[in-house]
């Protein structure tokens, strides 16, 4: 087996509404943040009661790998030829003769089938709780930034959040559904080339209200690319812990084999080793 390592590389997706915009949309939906039902209904809070104290920017990650296989081998197989009608008794083929079975009106050719298959997964994973990312991969083809220094992400408006799940995680999900095994009696090609390695972060804002009659608070959340809204649960602290990009992009020579259990597996990891090459020299 043998696999082929993509670059690896953190995009931010640029925001498609303004500041202003999300704020408005928040503003516009102050009231439904209290709860709905017809409790909530009935006690339904006026939006003059309601004041915004708090806004937030988050950049929350998601993965997006994707892999492409290829296996090319040989292998044996008889082929059941039918004779062409009731009295043929033998057939010439290449110059070999075959015997019909008078049976089965047929006769067996053996073959060698020269076999090829190429195919393609790829995974959208949440980079924090390790779901599936289901809308990712519509957002992914739209406007971004790449990022190289991980640690001018952040700033006094903006929170990031810290991958909990590394490169490692989703590489070895995606690539347990692309191995197969392969009836053959000769192999000729088995490689994968893992396409891409790419870790995104999601622009969202939340806004914290309070509704000053009943001294209640409630979070609306907004994301800065599709303009959807979900419940907030409350403002994120400020991170402190830096991001290292070499721990979350876990995957090299030296790890692929723990990803691929069994079999000899051979890693071109050639722009990682150009990478650590740079890192050392400077």
């Amino acid at each position: 087996m043998e696999i082929e390592l993509a670059d690896q590389h953190v995009f931010v997706l640029d925001e498609r509404l303004t500041v202003d915009e999300i704020r408005q949309r928040a503003m516009d939906r102050r009231s439904g943040a209290f709860g709905s039902g017809l409790g909530n209904l009935l006690q339904r809070p006026k939006a003059d009661d309601i004041e915004l104290v708090a806004s937030q920017r988050r950049l929350e990650p998601f993965w997006h790998v994707a892999c492409q296989a290829r296996y090319v081998y040989d292998r044996s197989r008889d082929y059941t030829i039918p004779a062409s009608s009731p009295e043929v008794r033998q057939v010439t083929v290449h110059g070999e003769e075959y015997t019909i079975n008078a049976a089965a009106g047929a006769f067996v050719l053996p073959t060698v089938e020269h076999c090829r298959e190429e195919f393609g997964a790829e995974l959208f994973v949440d980079g924090v709780s390790g779901a599936p990312a289901p809308d990712a991969a519509a957002i992914v083809t739209g406007p971004r930034q790449e990022v190289e220094d991980l640690s001018g992400l952040g700033g006094e408006d903006t929170i990031v959040l810290a991958p909990e799940q590394r490169a490692s995680f989703v590489v070895r999900q995606l690539l347990g559904t692309m191995m197969k095994p392969v009836q053959a009696d000769r192999i000729i090609e088995e490689s994968m080339t893992l396409q891409n390695i790419d870790l995104y972060y999601r622009p969202w804002w939340a806004f914290e209200f309070h509704w000053k009659p009943k001294d209640k608070k409630a979070v609306v959340e907004l994301d800065a690319v599709t303009g959807q809204m979900r419940p907030g649960q409350a403002l994120a602290a400020r991170v402190t812990k830096m991001i290292n990009r070499d721990a979350l992009f876990d995957i090299g020579a030296d790890t692929v084999g723990l990803l691929v259990p069994g079999g000899s597996i051979a890693v071109k990891v050639a722009r990682l080793a150009i990478d650590q090459s740079h890192r050392t020299s400077s």
